[in-house]
């Protein structure tokens, strides 16, 4: 009688051992597949970040040649800069907008303001990634006598 139900159980730890492992590697893939759609993620977000740096760095360019009276230009113009190894082109350009009055500064000149427009954009990594900035800049300037 010990004899007959142990030969009904032959086979049942390997089913069982089957099981198990078809289990653990479900959670295994299961588990790869989150990892790697995380890094994608992460991969991504870096990506952007370096494209706003980028224009970020094209956008202050375009004001510092404002502030030194560099006359602006419609057209696009290249800024370089690298950022970890990568070399990254990102441009801006300058449009006038307006002129938005004179007065009197505190030494008694007369100077004028002028408002301009400055669209800077940036470009990361991989392709197709570009963020693309805009800034509102008053430059005063000194009116010349006649």
């Amino acid at each position: 009688m010990h004899g007959q139900g142990f030969a009904q159980q032959q086979g049942m730890a390997l089913v069982l051992s089957l099981i198990f492992l078809a289990i653990v590697t479900i959670l295994s893939l299961s588990s790869m597949q989150g990892a790697i759609t995380q890094d994608r993620m992460a991969s991504s977000q870096r990506d952007h970040t370096v494209a706003f740096q980028a224009a970020e760095a094209a956008l202050r360019d375009a004001e510092s040649q404002l502030q030194n009276g560099v006359s602006p230009s419609n057209s696009w113009t290249t800024h370089t800069i690298s950022v970890g190894q990568a070399t990254l082109r990102p441009r801006y350009r300058i449009i006038e907008m307006a002129p938005l009055g004179s007065r009197s500064d505190n030494s008694g000149e007369e100077v004028i303001e002028r408002l301009y427009l400055i669209e800077a954009q940036g470009f990361g990594n991989a392709d197709g990634t570009s963020v693309t900035l805009e800034s509102m800049f008053v430059r005063q300037q000194l009116v010349e006598a006649p």
